[in-house]
């Protein structure tokens, strides 16, 4: 009985404590059989990486689960804090190179002046992405491809989100006003060295909503360590939202001194909801050039259809086929083609 008793007044103790501290626990998964093949991957005139029916965990929305929480601390104020760690459904183990809360993890304060955050969050180009992408920035999205085949390629960086999440970050967010979100973030490096320079990063994001029209845009700037000159993306977009679909558009560029590398493209898109069922497509375009001369063409299409099961979960099946073609001799096309069918479940 008194073993009971203990264990009612902890539970009701540990009851009042997440009440008065907002702690929530939340997740997503999400688990699907595709395939994802590659031609010539090496870049310059490699191999053909096949690997065949997979099952996978995140190909559409990294599966994630974390803890959020706040506290007031009065006179309109609160503290809050994130922390996301990502993980492989389909093996068990950790993503994002087994960084405990590789995801999210940052601490701040929240009242009428803003929100001020510190710690590892995402960037205002990856904001911007995600906020004019008709798929959402998400795995099957036309723009992984067409905008960020240049991050796996060393010294070819233009204007893809390479990073998307910054370490050591400090971000000021304004309180929305009329439908305005903006903020600014810096990231100062944590690697100078003796006669080496710490790498950095700045950027701002802005959105405007205001009935069925959503406009924004993003600026950042990365600078690597070693006193080298940084590599500068911008994004300009937004949506119209027709009733029958909303329609999605963006602008992108990027330009990196060093390597002379300079991109622009767009994206354009549609996301139509029928009742349980929505119908997503985006078509993406990046041309880079390399000390003024064209180097290359990225294209990039994405379909998906997602059914709503509940509130929480749903099924997809998706596309998405891109093609990189660069315009020197001896570097090959890149081709990528990818399928998958999933279910995703939040809580």
């Amino acid at each position: 009985m008194k073993k009971t008793l203990v264990a009612a007044a902890a539970l009701a103790f540990v009851g009042v404590a997440s009440a008065q501290s907002s702690v929530t626990l939340y997740g997503r998964i999400d688990a699907s059989i595709g395939s994802v093949k590659t031609s010539n991957a090496a870049f310059v005139a490699g191999a053909t990486l096949d690997p065949g029916i997979q099952i996978r965990s995140g190909a559409h929305t990294g599966s994630r689960w974390g803890l959020r929480g706040s506290e007031d601390l009065g006179g309109g104020m609160s503290a809050l804090f994130q922390l996301e760690n990502g993980f492989n459904i389909d093996l068990g183990t950790a993503a994002q190179g087994a960084i405990m809360f590789g995801r999210q993890a940052f601490v701040g304060l929240k009242g009428g002046f803003g929100t001020i955050t510190v710690g590892r969050q995402y960037d205002p180009i990856d904001n911007a992405y995600g906020s004019h992408d008709a798929m959402g920035y998400s795995g099957f999205s036309a723009i992984n491809t067409a905008f960020n085949s240049n991050c796996a390629a060393p010294g070819l960086v233009g204007s893809g989100d390479c990073i998307a999440r910054q370490n050591n970050s400090i971000q000021y967010a304004i309180p929305t006003m009329s439908g305005l979100n903006a903020l600014v973030m810096w990231a100062p490096g944590e690697n100078k060295a003796g006669g080496v320079g710490a790498g950095s990063m700045a950027g701002v994001f802005a959105n405007y909503a205001n009935g069925p029209l959503q406009i924004g845009g993003a600026y950042q700037t990365n600078k690597p360590a070693g006193n080298v000159n940084s590599t500068n993306v911008w994004e300009i977009g937004g949506s119209y939202n027709l009733g029958v679909a909303n329609l999605f558009l963006q602008f992108v560029g990027g330009n990196n001194k060093v390597t002379t590398v300079k991109d622009s493209g767009w994206n354009i898109g549609a996301s139509a909801p029928m009742g349980p069922v929505t119908i997503m497509a985006s078509y993406a375009r990046e041309n880079q050039k390399i000390a003024g001369a064209r180097f290359g063409t990225d294209d990039a299409f994405s379909a998906m259809v997602r059914y709503d099961l509940s509130k929480r979960t749903y099924v997809y099946g998706a596309v998405h086929s891109g093609e990189r073609d660069p315009v020197a001799a001896g570097i090959a096309s890149i081709k990528i083609r990818q399928y998958g069918a999933g279910l995703v479940h939040n809580f």
